[in-house]
């Protein structure tokens, strides 16, 4: 208190120690993200497992419990279920031809969306309930492989997050990627099979040419050996043999023949006269 009657008041951050406030700013913080959470994820999600097998007909099948603040006002409400791929289960083939699975982060992967209506009517009651129990099938036609996804809910309507984002697991089995080491000595002893192939190939054309010419040595002599029997000159004597001409001989019988019908024409005439004589003179 000072003289003058006045009464001097501590201000309330000098009585408060730093580390009070410190705490007291930082709940403030903490409570003012809560609020903001609460109010941009609205609802929650419960699925029905974390990790799924895959089917016969290469999809898996998905079952999730939503529940909403209040009933909404359509009985069905249109939803998007966004997957972003996390992990890749990758199969490798290696020498001795086994099998190796491991996994493989991925990063930067686009997200695959699936739009959906999801149906909140009671069709018991009628009513539209807050909360609804949704399941559907996702197939590797549609891009899905076997690993991990990271899934989030939104609400078609105004893109709200509904429920928190949670990681599930694809269960199966993805191609086979051959990484066996490349063996080149196999190539080479090919490549050296081919060429002996081909040496052979042009030494039997030369060979069956070879048989031929003999083959052509060997019979040109039989074949010739008349020709040459014909040609060579014999110590015995020949007969020349020539053609008659058509002259001296033919012209010759031609002759006699003539000869011979004119005295045969004669006795005949002869003997006619003399018988006519005959008779007249009788």
């Amino acid at each position: 208190m000072l003289a003058s009657g006045r009464v001097e008041v501590t201000p309330l951050s000098i009585r408060i120690p730093v580390s009070i406030r410190s705490l007291f700013l930082l709940s403030l913080v903490l409570l003012s993200f809560a609020v903001t959470g609460v109010a941009h994820a609205a609802g929650r999600v419960e699925w029905k497992g974390r990790s799924f097998k895959e089917r016969e007909d290469k999809a898996w099948r998905l079952e999730v419990a939503i529940y909403l603040p209040r009933a909404p006002d359509v009985p069905h409400v249109p939803m998007k279920f966004e997957f972003q791929p996390q992990v890749y289960y990758e199969r490798d083939m290696v020498d001795g031809d086994k099998i190796v699975e491991h996994k493989v982060p991925l990063e930067n992967h686009q997200a695959i969306i699936e739009s959906v209506d999801v149906g909140f009517l009671d069709s018991g009651s009628g009513k539209i309930e807050p909360r609804t129990r949704f399941s559907f099938k996702l197939t590797r036609a549609h891009g899905y492989e076997a690993g991990e996804y990271k899934v989030s809910i939104h609400d078609g309507r105004n893109d709200q997050s509904i429920g928190t984002p949670v990681t599930l697991i694809f269960e199966g089995e993805n191609e086979v990627i051959d990484r066996r080491a490349m063996v080149f000595s196999g190539g080479d002893k090919k490549k050296k099979d081919a060429k002996k192939d081909e040496a052979k190939s042009d030494d039997k054309p030369a060979d069956e040419t070879k048989k031929s010419d003999e083959d052509k040595s060997a019979s040109a002599p039989a074949a010739d050996a008349p020709a040459d029997k014909q040609d060579a000159p014999s110590d015995e004597p020949q007969t020349i043999k020539e053609k008659p001409g058509g002259c001296g001989c033919r012209l010759a019988d031609a002759g006699t023949s003539g000869t011979a019908g004119l005295s045969f024409a004669t006795l005949a005439l002869g003997s006619i006269v003399l018988r006519r004589r005959r008779k007249r003179a009788a």
